[in-house]
């Protein structure tokens, strides 16, 4: 019975440090989306809410990103992120989760953005 008990305590033991060895990477997987010059049609896995800021900072090399686009059609209407606009006067201010966008870049860029099982 003891033997039993330091089997399973040993089991435990490594299935924790498994665990914590493994989280950090878990938490911070990521996607990289090839993007080609022009309109590019993204499905984004940004949490609720995250700033479209934040989706632009995902975009690379610097300096590619020019707009992002999401249609409302309940609406009939578009709504727009210009990355060269002063804050606050572009009308795409924030995203939901799996929203499908347009990200236009003026060059050959990528986008990288939480893996579709991780949030945020």
């Amino acid at each position: 019975m003891v033997k039993r008990c330091l089997w399973f305590s040993g089991l435990v033991a490594a299935v924790v440090l498994l665990a914590a060895t493994a989280a950090p990477r878990l938490a911070s997987a990521q996607r990289t989306v090839d993007l080609v010059l022009g309109c590019n049609p993204v499905a984004l896995t940004y949490d609720d809410g995250t700033p479209t800021t934040t989706v632009a900072e995902g975009v690379a090399p610097a300096g590619t990103l020019d707009t992002i686009w999401k249609y409302l059609p309940a609406e009939g209407r578009w709504l727009g992120y210009m990355a060269s606009a002063p804050a606050g006067v572009s009308d795409l201010q924030t995203v939901e989760r799996l929203d499908a966008v347009f990200v236009c870049v003026n060059a050959v860029a990528t986008i990288t953005m939480p893996e579709i099982g991780g949030g945020g």
